[in-house]
């Protein structure tokens, strides 16, 4: 059997009709009773006149009876009355219906003489099993008697007893009109709660219809207002906070950054890809369940941590972060944690080998140049302490250690000057301009420059780079590149060799250079580094070259500003080449 589900209109009908109905039969009842007691006091009130009629008649005579009297008064009423009089002890005196009087018992206990005993009158409606009927009893107190009148309790005294029912007509037809209003009302209410419910639904499924929404003008239709239009700014907000969620995920997936958000308790909630992967190079072994990482050695520092902060604290507190560096293999990674105020916290992984690594570098840098200015710096001491010390000296040796000076002190400048080269292109390539460049005239103009060295050394220059080829770039650094590389060819490639250099090809993004020399070329093993700052393929080679050992680190970082690449490989026909690309 289908339970039938009542409205809140129903229901609130239901619930107001029942209450008025409730009060309304207990009023009536009350009003009944009320009635009926005033019509017992009427009763009373005219019997009570006849009780004392009889009692002034029974003090004139001293307590005697007379019969004669009390029968005028009985026959005088015409409405069957009886009249007893009883003692205290309740023997019967008198009494109007029965002759003789001993034939009666004791009357202490009839209810209406033991009331009239104890509390001056009584009344009390019952069968006589004298006289066979029902009467209406009415007793009063007088001192050292009591009168008990009784009249039938007949149809004519039953009518009268009876109540008016003029007010539950009154009430009967006044129950309708209340209907009506509490239907009026119910529905005021219901229906502010129907729209309540009709919205709830609706938003369960996700499909309010804002626009109409309608809601009776009344305290609860204002509360149902306030409710939908929270509720509907709430829904915005999360839509709002759902798409920032989105977009946060969606950062963190593509992040560079290797990131993870875990519980209190350290279970993950989130991590990127990037996380696993840096997660399973530092891990021993490969794991698909970054929880993992926990219990081995290199995440030691950052268990460490979080339990030192483990507890929430306000929102007010500045959250504990804690960072450290992880080595794997040849490589380096940073470690971030980041504890939120609810002891929940995120974890970040990033790649800081080439950071790490540019440490490196720039501290052998900076020891290798230290080293390098030790040499000329100490010759340049020698030979000025020599000059100072020896007065003696022939002009021609003080010509020598002067000349000696001058040619470390131009050493020291060179290297000076490299060095400052390479430290503007790595750290501020954007102060460096840029400008429309004439690559074939700046060789022309190098080669100009050098003409005097390669003539010492039996060298010639082959320059077939196009005339008309022009690109964009620094001219300090392209100037630089086609220096180094010639200076370098001059120095080792040997005597009566040819320098060659030319652009094979160009696309609309690159130009495509090669330089050579036909010269002994560099031992295979040495390739790969040549490239490298202060690096030197045999012991002393560059200080007797007379160079800086920075030159090819210079022409490599002037190629990578011009977004170009670059290798070096030995010629089949003998020599060292150079293959690279400058953008245009």
């Amino acid at each position: 059997m289908k339970k039938i589900r009542w409205t809140y209109k129903g229901k609130l009908l239901a619930y107001f009709t029942a209450l008025f109905a409730a009060f309304t039969l207990v009023l009536v009842l009350f009003q009944q009773h009320r009635e009926r007691s005033f019509r017992v006091e009427l009763l009373e009130t005219r019997l009570r006149g006849y009780a004392d009629i009889t009692a002034s008649s029974l003090e004139r005579n001293a307590m005697r009876p007379d019969r004669a009297a009390l029968s005028r008064l009985v026959r005088s009423s015409s409405d069957g009355l009886r009249l007893t009089v009883i003692d205290k002890q309740g023997t019967v005196l008198y009494d109007s219906a029965m002759t003789p009087i001993s034939r009666l018992d004791n009357h202490e206990n009839r209810p209406e003489v033991r009331s009239a005993l104890n509390r001056t009158e009584g009344s009390d409606i019952r069968y006589s099993e004298t006289q066979h009927q029902e009467f209406f009893y009415y007793a009063k107190s007088y001192g050292g008697f009591v009168v008990r009148v009784a009249l039938p309790y007949d149809s004519h005294v039953q009518d009268f007893m009876k109540a008016d029912n003029i007010f539950l007509w009154f009430v009967i037809l006044l129950f309708p009109v209340m209907v009506v209003a509490l239907i009026y009302v119910s529905d005021r209410f219901g229906k502010a709660v129907d729209g309540l419910r009709n919205f709830i639904r609706a938003a369960d499924r996700g499909l309010v219809d804002y626009d109409h929404l309608t809601f009776p003008r009344n305290e609860l239709g204002e509360i149902g207002r306030s409710i939908t239009e929270k509720y509907r700014q709430l829904e915005e907000s999360n839509k709002e906070t759902a798409m920032e969620r989105e977009r946060l995920m969606r950062h963190f997936h593509y992040f560079e950054e290797g990131i993870a958000i875990f519980t209190p308790d350290r279970r993950k909630m989130y991590c990127n890809p990037r996380f696993v992967q840096y997660v399973n190079t530092l891990l021993d072994r490969p794991t698909a369940d970054v929880n993992n990482l926990w219990n081995h050695p290199v995440f030691a520092p950052a268990v460490e941590f979080l339990d030192l902060n483990s507890g929430s604290r306000s929102p007010a507190e500045e959250a504990p972060i804690f960072r450290f560096t992880a080595p794997a293999g040849g490589s380096f990674y940073s470690v971030q944690l980041l504890i939120y105020a609810d002891s929940a916290f995120e974890m970040s992984v990033s790649d800081v080998t080439r950071v790490e690594k540019n440490k490196l570098l720039k501290q052998q840098m900076s020891n290798n140049i230290t080293h390098e200015l030790r040499t000329p710096v100490s010759s340049i001491r020698g030979y000025i302490e020599t000059l100072l010390d020896c007065k003696n000296l022939s002009e021609e040796r003080r010509h020598y250690f002067m000349e000696k000076a001058h040619n470390q002190v131009i050493r020291l400048t060179d290297l000076i000057r490299d060095v400052a080269l390479i430290t503007k292109t790595e750290e501020a390539p954007e102060t460096m301009q840029r400008e429309d460049l004439d690559v074939c005239r700046i060789v022309d103009d190098i080669t100009e420059e050098l003409r005097p060295k390669m003539r010492e050394r039996g060298m010639l220059m082959e320059n077939h780079i196009p005339a008309d080829l022009r690109l964009s770039g620094n001219y300090s650094l392209v100037y630089s590149i086609f220096r180094n590389l010639m200076e370098n060819s001059i120095r080792y490639a040997g005597t009566d060799t040819v320098m060659h250099a030319e652009c094979y090809n160009c696309d609309a993004d690159f130009c495509y250079f090669c330089f050579y020399d036909t010269g002994a070329g560099v031992e295979e093993q040495h390739l790969a580094r040549i490239f490298e700052r202060f690096y030197r393929v045999s012991e002393g080679r560059t200080r007797e070259g007379g160079g800086t050992g920075l030159g090819l680190s210079i022409v490599r970082n002037a190629v990578l500003f011009h977004r170009g690449d670059i290798t070096a490989r030995n010629r089949k026909e003998g020599g060292l080449e150079f293959l690279f690309t400058l953008h245009k």
